[in-house]
This record gives structure tokens, sequence and C-alpha cells, in this order.
């Protein structure tokens, strides 16, 4: 058997796995919102370190479009000041880790004074936690989504993405944030913010410890290198890193696959990104 026909098995295989872990996994339906400012362009604020500097540079480009930010952007003034309609939750150590659950819902809480879609994982319905921190902010929507893992036949992918049951393999929060928006009405998709430039980064000491700096916007003057944790709490080695981007610059070409079968445009306006899969655009 050729290599063509060893990668058609592999598919039907992944293909296989995902219908279990999308009966074992996934809630049958999650709710989408559907107004939006600009029900035809989608902006992502990643956060990336060039953020703050698109985010000062290209105000007009930013005007006007439906906002997305991510993770911990709350913590920032930019929050703030862009007033992000919608609002995805992807680190799992938000759920394992108390003093980051805290941290994020708490200021979510205080700080969101407009109308906003707030995405979560289904898995953390499992805890009641963070819900009670929430339960005040009227203006704060829920929303859940399925992380269940699809990979397979293309055709598949883009059936189950559509549906809501599944993304491609979720080791970033970028990757939800745009299988979500490709679920919503926008037809242009834009990415600020995704850097993604990780590999200079990443340092071995002669202790055999793997330290990556993991820079962001709203910590580009006080982050520093430090182990990376795993869902387990322990630190990653280096070859679980490297999978982990593998997996990650792989999923893009994927979600750019179902962008183009949907007729929509993903487009990346971050400069220096290290991310390859998607229409690149200067601002």
């Amino acid at each position: 058997m050729g290599d063509k026909g060893m990668k058609r098995l592999e598919q039907l295989w992944q293909t296989f796995l995902s219908v279990v872990k999308i009966l074992l996994q996934s809630k049958w339906r999650t709710h989408l919102p559907s107004s939006f400012s600009n029900p035809e362009e989608l902006l992502i604020l990643a956060n990336g370190p060039s953020l703050s500097r698109t985010v000062q540079e290209a105000p007009d480009f930013i005007k006007g479009k439906t906002l997305l930010a991510v993770n911990f952007c709350v913590t920032s003034p930019m929050f703030e000041q862009l007033r992000p309609e919608i609002y995805l939750i992807a680190d799992p150590l938000f759920w394992i880790v108390p003093e980051k659950r805290v941290q994020l819902f708490q200021t979510l809480a205080e700080k969101t004074a407009w109308p906003m879609n707030l995405f979560i994982p289904a898995r953390a319905l499992k805890n009641k936690e963070w819900q009670p921190m929430l339960a005040g902010n009227r203006n704060i929507c829920l929303c859940i989504y399925n992380t269940t893992p699809i990979e397979g036949v293309q055709g598949f992918c883009n059936w189950v993405f559509g549906k809501g049951w599944g993304v491609p393999r979720p080791h970033n929060v970028l990757i939800p944030s745009i299988a979500i928006g490709l679920r919503l009405p926008f037809k242009k998709i834009y990415l600020a913010g995704a850097d993604h430039s990780w590999l200079p980064e990443i340092t071995v000491t002669d202790d055999n410890v793997v330290l990556m700096h993991q820079k962001h916007f709203y910590d580009r003057d006080k982050s520093q290198a430090a182990t990376v944790t795993q869902e387990n709490l322990h630190s990653a080695r280096l070859y679980t890193i490297l999978y982990h981007m593998y997996v990650a610059f792989k999923s893009y070409f994927v979600l750019e696959a179902y962008a183009r079968r949907l007729g929509k445009e993903v487009i990346n306006v971050t400069p220096g990104s290290y991310i390859d899969a998607f229409k690149r655009m200067k601002l």
C-alpha cells in the first residue's frame, strides 16, 4: 500500500475515533448568538505582543468591526477601551488552578458594562465555582461550546464543525475562536495579535528544564521564561511542547479548508505572525 493509501486509512481511523469522542464528550445542542453590530466582519483579538501595536496604529481598521477577545484580555485596560461583543475562554488551567479562575471571572464580572457573549467550554459546566461570580452581571450572556478534538476526513470535519460538536485539536484559544467565528454569520474573520512566535522563545537549561517565554500584549514588560504547565500540572518536556505546536499549526490548515468550503475568508493581519495557513494583509 502506498503513502496515499496509508494516509487515507489514517484519516478514516481518525474519523472513527472522532465519532466516538463526539458520542462520549459533546453536548448535542449549543446556543449561538445571532445579533452583532457588524454581522459581516469579525476581528479576533488574540493576546500576542503585537496586539498593542495594532490597536495603536490601526484604530480605523478596528472601528466598526465586531470584536472577539480571549482569555486574560480582561485584565488589560484594552478590554474596556475596545468593549468586545464576544469573549472566549479556552485555557484548561482556568478550571484547574483556583487563583486563575477567580482572577478571570471576578474581573469579567466587575468590568463588563455592555452586552457581551461569553463562550465557555462545555467541560467547564462540571465546575460550579465560577458560575456565582458571573451571576450578578446581566450584561454577560453565557454560551457553551464543545472542545471535543475532531480529526479525520475533511468533509466529515466540516460537517461536525458546522454542527458545533467539536473543533480542530484545540491546543490554544485561537483555534476554537476561529471555529466559532466561522459558525457565526461573519463573511470575513481577521486575526490580530496572532504572533505565535514561540520557537525562538524556547530554551533548555543544563538541568534539562524546558523554559518558554510566552509573551502577551498585557504582560510584555513583566513576563519571564518559565516552564509550560500541562493539565496534570506537571512541566512539559520539549517534545510535548513541539508536538502541541505542530498540532496547532496543522489545525489552522483544517480551518482554512473549512472557511473555503463556507465561502468565507480568514485573514491574518498580525505583523510577523508564524501562522502560514491564512491569507495575509498589511494594515
